[in-house]
């Protein structure tokens, strides 16, 4: 047996790469919250004159249903979405933040232990 296989498997080696890989799969779901209420954002604006255009040819009761359900369902994603994006914004912050604390704490760390080092 060598010595990686006698090592703990643990979830993070460090708190620094902890804190980075949190902080960039933060970004990239920022990201992505950010890209759908795009898209729903245009999909609710195309679909306005689709529900008139349906409205003016008179068509049965049921496609009017279809369209106030589907209308109902792309401004009920739009708001999770807005809430959701939110939500990232404000502990992304605050995640960033956490970030340059601990890297700050990591170079006067750093920094304490080479003086320590250093031959008087």
């Amino acid at each position: 047996m060598n010595e990686k296989e006698n090592e703990k498997k643990y979830p993070v080696r460090t708190l620094h790469e902890f804190l980075s890989e949190l902080n960039r799969e933060w970004r990239n779901f920022k990201r992505g919250t950010l890209a759908t209420l795009i898209l729903l954002s245009i999909s609710l604006l195309s679909f306005v004159p689709l529900f008139f255009r349906a409205i003016q040819q008179e068509l049965d009761i049921f496609a009017y249903v279809f369209l106030i359900g589907l209308a109902a369902f792309l401004i009920y994603l739009t708001r999770i979405m807005v809430v959701q994006y939110k939500f990232f914004q404000k502990w992304g912050h605050r995640m960033e933040q956490l970030v340059s604390l601990e890297e700050k704490l990591m170079n006067e760390t750093l920094g304490e232990n080479e003086s320590k080092q250093l031959p008087p």
